[in-house]
């Protein structure tokens, strides 16, 4: 398998020093990455400064800021089609949407001007897990800015995997505390608000995958928020997310860990995620969640994003019609990997996600190869 080739800095260069200390002090960190974190450590030195520039322009423009428009949400696990998705939506220039940098500097907007070339030079230019482009300026998914302006950030599990029970517990359930499911909601309508102001937008398009667990605490600060929920065969989801796991982390986690961790990580993750969907999601008012099946979309993406558009009535499908036709277009040659697996795997599987193979009607996909 491919590995994604970063320098040996974090994703967490984002954040400010207090979070960066906290983050770093509460976790276990092995040796082999001291100097990452040293190197780390420097860099979030150097954009300080930078940094009280978005503070101050934020303190005045947050002071008498309203949502004029609840968000909305793409969610389903990793994996799923959600980036698909995410881009595709994102073609329709009425929305906001995290970009890669302000997903990752999302401390250091303003100064933007000073620091993207350099991200730009630095980042890969696609994802080896799928060949699907990556650039500071596509949209990428927000829980990176919430990791770099709080310690309640569920993708802190990419940098400290062997914890991932830890950080989904304490920043999807909240189950240290409730003022802590309040503090997070609290910081991340300030993120969304944030981006709203910078990009000059009524409305953000947001995509998480963590975020299918957090319906309750979203639906809390957003009451008529809409959700696309777009799912695939849980089978190609383990595949293709351990695949896109086991490649990602050498880059990014800051802890040795092992295959077998990555495997029980992402049984653990999936699991979860749907348990706490499949207790939530009734709470959204009707009309403002649709569900939407990878293989469909992948088979007729307009189609389903013209009923997107007609269900959620987020705005006219027509106004944008061309761009996502052309999006569609650019990426017809993309092709999807192919997966073996074993039969014990399958068995483990099938126990693990019954529950969600039968809500989702999957079986073992046939042009899936099965090796003994």
């Amino acid at each position: 398998m491919a590995k994604f080739k970063l320098p040996p800095v974090s994703p967490l260069i984002g954040s400010n020093l207090i979070n960066y200390f906290k983050i770093i002090f509460n976790n276990r960190i092995s040796v082999k990455y001291y100097l990452n974190i040293f190197i780390t450590f420097l860099i979030i030195l150097l954009l300080t400064p930078f940094q009280f520039i978005d503070y101050l322009i934020f303190t005045f423009k947050l002071r008498n800021y309203t949502i004029k428009k609840d968000p909305i949400f793409i969610i389903g696990h990793w994996r799923s089609g959600t980036t698909f998705l995410h881009n595709l939506l994102c073609k329709d220039i009425n929305f906001s949407f995290f970009n890669t940098y302000n997903s990752v500097l999302i401390n250091n907007l303003y100064t933007s001007f000073l620091f993207k070339t350099l991200m730009h030079l630095v980042m890969p230019k696609e994802r080896p897990s799928d060949g699907m482009k990556l650039d500071v300026d596509l949209p990428q998914e927000d829980e990176f800015a919430v990791s770099n302006f709080n310690d309640l950030a569920h993708y802190l599990f990419f940098y400290f995997p062997n914890d991932y029970k830890k950080h989904y517990l304490k920043s999807i359930r909240f189950e240290n505390s409730e003022s802590d499911r309040r503090k997070w909601i609290k910081i991340y309508d300030k993120l969304i608000k944030r981006i709203l102001i910078y990009t000059k937008k009524d409305q953000i398009l947001i995509k998480n995958p963590s975020n299918t667990a957090r319906i309750k605490t979203i639906l809390s600060k957003y009451p008529n928020a809409k959700f696309i929920h777009i799912h695939r065969n849980p089978y190609f989801v383990y595949l293709s997310t351990y695949k896109f796991f086991y490649e990602l982390f050498p880059a990014v986690q800051l802890q040795k860990t092992s295959e077998e961790t990555i495997h029980k990580l992402v049984l653990y993750n999936y699991k979860k995620i749907y348990e706490d969907y499949y207790n939530e999601y009734r709470l959204i008012p009707k009309n403002n969640l649709i569900d939407i099946k990878f293989e469909d979309f992948k088979d007729n993406p307009l189609h389903q994003i013209k009923s997107i558009y007609r269900t959620l009535g987020i705005g006219s499908f027509n106004d944008s019609k061309s761009a996502f036709i052309d999006y569609i277009n650019e990426n017809k040659s993309h092709k999807m990997n192919t997966y073996k697996i074993s039969k014990k795997r399958i068995l483990e599987i099938e126990n693990e996600f019954s529950s969600v193979i039968k809500k989702m009607e999957y079986s073992v996909p046939r042009n899936l190869e099965i090796i003994n």
